[in-house]
């Protein structure tokens, strides 16, 4: 018989968490920085920098999944990131320095499909 590797990660229910991080606000889409460590993401950070994107949310980072909680979504929606770590409906224009990254949509006005996408650059 062989033996399953062992993950650091926890399923819930509803979505992929994170252990062992700080940083980053609550409520925003984050990224690797460091060891254990995140910040803000932004829509101009580089792509190999949002290939490793999460949210969190009430201090739990979140890989994916069903995320509940926000405000104001228009279901159907798919969701881009932003600045600052913010979400948006409208995806950026892509340039050499903006990045497009599908975040993920609205299932209904409050809760979030998590998905990330591949960030696309412009020229």
């Amino acid at each position: 018989m062989s033996d399953f590797i062992t993950s650091t990660s926890t399923i819930t229910s509803v979505a992929v968490t994170v252990p062992n991080l700080t940083g980053g606000t609550n409520g925003k889409v984050v990224r690797m920085s460091g060891t254990n460590q995140v910040t803000d993401a932004a829509n101009t950070d580089t792509a190999t920098q949002l290939n490793t994107v999460m949210f969190k949310v009430s201090d739990v980072y979140y890989s994916s999944g069903y995320l509940t909680g926000f405000s104001g979504l228009n279901p159907g929606s798919a969701y881009y990131l932003s600045t600052a770590g913010n979400i948006t409906a409208s995806p950026p224009t892509p340039t050499s320095s903006v990045r497009v990254l599908l975040i993920g949509f609205a299932v209904n006005t409050t809760d979030l499909v998590f998905r990330p996408g591949i960030p696309i650059s412009g020229s």
